[in-house]
């Protein structure tokens, strides 16, 4: 029974670099496949309701499907998790011209200018990789931690535009953590335990993870810590060099990399996919391919393929993020080994981006850091489930 205590006693001190001193914490359900997110559960309204919110850091506003009194919701899932969210028009009435529209305005590029004859309207329209968001901004209370509320700013989506063979949606909308000032940590600066705009999240291989929101203390040691790029309105550590089993693309072409957990999969330029794919395992391949026997999961397949990493320029020299197997594979309900990696060509809004989008399958089984005031990106492998369930055993005898 020592000995037991003991191993328990050593693992919570090697969490305790990582517990949160003073933030949010938010424990994360979904997985890359089948669910295709990472959903944290916020409560919002008097008397507060919950709703399941996909964690964006490639978001700068946080949204949810509504049904507005004037234009209903058009185009949203007729399966939510939870019923629409439905304001009062009071919840509506944002001047176009007020500092709480002039945020979303500079962090959501394409915001239409404000209209003369409805001024106390403030609109927005975002598109994503896989659809689109349009409605109208709201104000409305969000229940944190205890007593703690703070009114907030998220937009009452209205018409939204998704594949036609999108399945049912797990989520009632997206939790924007993007680095603006309209993003939801920014906004949550000035309740009383939290005083800086930090992200950290932890997305396991498993399914589940967890997000913090606000001061946290980070590990000490083994972060790989970049600066954030200052030009771009995502988290990116700078440009890229795609690497498969230590050697370079063909001419070394370089991209901007960017960080997006709310992107299921990683998605590279056309000028390297195909390189990727008849490289990966030494011949060309299809997006998914079958064993002798259905595979149970990654770990069945994973020694058959060859490590990935990209290698980031940034300012304060070069940096390895490193992409085993089992950070660009999904292994389907069917049995068959997928590529986790997509043609950024196949989607108008990657095509004209032109970025290395790291997406959640990437960011698997890592503790990945956003601090907004140090402006600097971290990460370092750690394994998320054991990090979640050892961490309640933590805050249950503080």
């Amino acid at each position: 029974m020592a000995a037991m205590w003991s191993l328990i006693i050593s693992l919570l001190f090697l969490l305790l670099p990582i517990a949160p001193s003073s933030s949010i914490k938010f424990l994360l359900e979904g997985n890359v496949y089948p669910v295709g997110h990472f959903y944290a559960t916020l409560n919002i309204g008097e008397p507060a309701k919950p709703y399941f919110l996909d964690v964006d850091t490639g978001s700068n506003l946080t949204w949810l499907e509504c049904d507005h009194p004037v234009n209903g919701c058009k185009g949203c899932h007729p399966r939510p998790p939870h019923p629409y969210y439905k304001p009062a028009a009071d919840k509506l009435k944002v001047q176009c011209g007020g500092p709480l529209c002039a945020a979303v305005r500079r962090d959501v590029p394409g915001i239409p200018e404000c209209s003369r004859k409805d001024p106390h309207r403030c609109h927005y329209e975002i598109k994503y990789v896989t659809g689109k968001s349009e409605g109208d901004l709201a104000t409305d209370i969000i229940s944190v931690i205890g007593k703690d509320k703070k009114n907030i700013a998220f937009g009452c989506g209205y018409n939204q535009e998704e594949p036609a063979d999108a399945p049912p949606s797990s989520v009632d909308g997206i939790l924007g953590l993007g680095r603006g000032k309209a993003g939801f940590a920014a906004q949550l600066k000035g309740l009383k335990m939290i005083t800086e705009n930090v992200i950290g999240h932890c997305l396991s291989s498993k399914g589940k993870g967890v997000l913090y929101v606000g001061d946290f203390n980070p590990p000490s040691r083994g972060v790989t810590w970049v600066p954030m790029r200052e030009s771009l309105f995502y988290y990116s550590p700078g440009l890229a060099e795609l690497f498969i089993d230590k050697q370079p693309i063909r001419g070394n072409p370089t991209f901007e990399a960017v960080f997006d957990s709310g992107t299921t999969y990683t998605f590279v330029p056309a000028q390297i996919y195909n390189e990727l794919v008849s490289k990966v395992k030494g011949r060309a391949l299809p997006l998914c391919w079958k064993g002798k026997r259905p595979f149970r999961s990654v770990n069945d397949v994973k020694n058959q393929f060859k490590a990935l990493s990209l290698k980031i320029t940034h300012a304060s020299g070069t940096s390895n993020l490193d992409i085993p197997p089992q950070n660009y594979l999904v292994v389907e309900e069917d049995g068959k080994t997928c590529l986790a990696i997509r043609d950024a060509s196949s989607d108008p809004v990657m095509k004209e981006l032109n970025f290395i989008l790291i997406g959640a399958v990437t960011m698997q089984d890592l503790f990945v850091i956003y601090n907004n005031e140090s402006k600097q990106l971290g990460w370092v492998r750690a394994q998320c489930d054991k990090a979640q369930e050892l961490e309640s055993v933590i805050d249950s005898r503080l």
